[in-house]
């Protein structure tokens, strides 16, 4: 009897250790689907030159970014994951102070090379991304972006200089 209880006992906590994981998953998921989808908004938004819209959805994206600083349970994992949510956290920043398109346009590079790193670790696929290069951007340094779109439009350049760039990689 007390074998049959302890199978059961067992089968009951690994049930719930399975369902914890499944649900710490899920709310990862989630909250790498919305900060794709502010920042595909707030890099659109600076396409169109608005330079409101594409505040609006930064602040968003930077609250769900200091919402989230959830710890990887892999002691291995957890020191990279400290970092680069370091560093996401100084790129938001950047961003959030930012007081004209051209500050926020210039805060853009250091979030996207933070969230496609997120991307590329931990597997998006609810639908294509696709990551664009502009070799004028940046002071002619470069810069990356994501888009959901294949067709090139730059936000770092804008109205002016929207077909300006490449796709360079495709994430499915």
């Amino acid at each position: 009897m007390k074998t049959y209880i302890f199978t059961l006992l067992a089968l009951f906590l690994s049930a719930v250790t399975i369902q914890a994981q499944e649900n710490k998953e899920h709310a990862h998921n989630d909250h790498l689907s919305t900060l794709i989808t502010e920042y595909l908004a707030a890099k659109d938004a600076l396409v169109a030159d608005n330079f409101e819209v594409a505040q609006n959805h930064i602040s968003n994206f930077t609250k769900e970014v200091r919402s989230n600083n959830e710890m990887n349970d892999h002691k291995e994992h957890q020191k990279m994951h400290e970092i680069h949510h370091s560093t996401m956290l100084m790129a938001v920043e950047k961003a959030s102070s930012a007081k004209n398109i051209g500050e926020l346009r210039g805060s853009l590079e250091g979030i996207t090379t933070e969230l496609l790193k997120a991307v590329e670790n931990q597997g998006y696929n609810k639908s294509a991304l696709f990551v664009q290069f502009c070799p004028m951007a940046n002071d002619g340094k470069g810069a990356k972006w994501m888009s959901d779109k294949e067709e090139i439009r730059n936000p770092y350049f804008g109205k002016k200089m929207h077909k300006c760039g490449a796709t360079v990689k495709t994430i499915n």
